[in-house]
């Protein structure tokens, strides 16, 4: 049993995730992700007040702040375990 993305917006499963999903899957906080997105730090769409994120682009964000030596913005909760 994986992760699922999307579980409120399946139509956009191969590009987009949610926050909420986002959210679950890193350990940041959902208020914190919409900070991110507010400054496009990486590539979303908005959906009146839904946002969401590029799958790929989020994937590549995580990776960089992962190699950082800078853990001042890492994610604050335990992410989800994807096994």
């Amino acid at each position: 049993m994986g992760f699922s993305f999307n579980r409120l917006v399946p139509e956009f499963t191969d590009e987009y995730i949610t926050v909420r999903s986002a959210a679950e899957f890193s350990g940041y906080n959902q208020q914190y992700l919409r900070r991110l997105l507010r400054e496009s730090t990486f590539r979303s769409k908005r959906m009146g007040q839904l946002w969401l994120i590029d799958r790929d682009n989020f994937m590549e964000y995580l990776l960089e702040t992962s190699r950082s030596k800078d853990k001042r913005f890492g994610p604050q909760n335990k992410p989800m375990n994807t096994n």
